[in-house]
């Protein structure tokens, strides 16, 4: 069983995710998760492009970010060697 760590220090279970999607409302990606027709969003990695600005990096593309945080839950599921992924932890490299 893979989990998500959230910003807010809630875990998620990955089986219960809906879909994972950028909310710029809060600059963050968020996990979506649901029950019938309740649905909730937990914040899973900020988006800190004004920190890649000053460093002088480019910052990261949404969609790449996306598809590298798909594919570590994937691994996760598969190996089964990373219980807890924690994304703010992960992806600010």
């Amino acid at each position: 069983m893979v989990w998500v760590k959230s910003i807010e220090n809630n875990y998620v279970n990955v089986d219960s995710i809906i879909s994972i999607t950028f909310d710029s409302k809060c600059n963050a990606f968020v996990a979506v998760v649901g029950h019938r027709d309740i649905r909730l969003q937990h914040k899973i990695y900020q988006h800190k492009a004004l920190e890649s600005f000053l460093q002088g990096t480019s910052p990261r593309e949404d969609d790449e970010i996306l598809e590298e945080m798909i594919l570590m839950i994937e691994d996760a599921k598969k190996s089964g060697g990373m219980p807890i992924l924690d994304f703010m932890k992960i992806l600010n490299y």
